[in-house]
């Protein structure tokens, strides 16, 4: 049961990292393609279940990584779109 509490609270760490640098990365560094910035994060899940020695959670850390950057990214990508247009509508 302890297994669950910690690797649980890892996971809502992980994500929140994760929704950060991507939104981050997704603002600042316009011109890069998203599908990098998924496969980094996909990356970074990896390496988590390797580093804390659990790779049967490797797949559900993959996953949750690529979702959780893919929210991240749209919202930024959507938050855009929509400035471009609300600025376009007052010339």
């Amino acid at each position: 049961m302890e297994f669950l509490l910690v690797f649980s609270l890892h996971f809502l760490v992980m994500g929140a990292l994760v929704m950060l640098l991507s939104g981050i990365v997704a603002f600042f560094i316009r011109r890069i393609h998203f599908l990098i910035i998924v496969l980094i994060s996909m990356l970074a899940g990896y390496l988590y279940s390797i580093v804390f020695e659990v790779p049967n959670l490797a797949l559900f850390s993959i996953g949750f990584n690529a979702i959780l950057s893919l929210i991240a990214i749209g919202l930024v990508k959507a938050g855009l779109y929509a400035k471009e247009k609300a600025e376009e509508g007052f010339n």
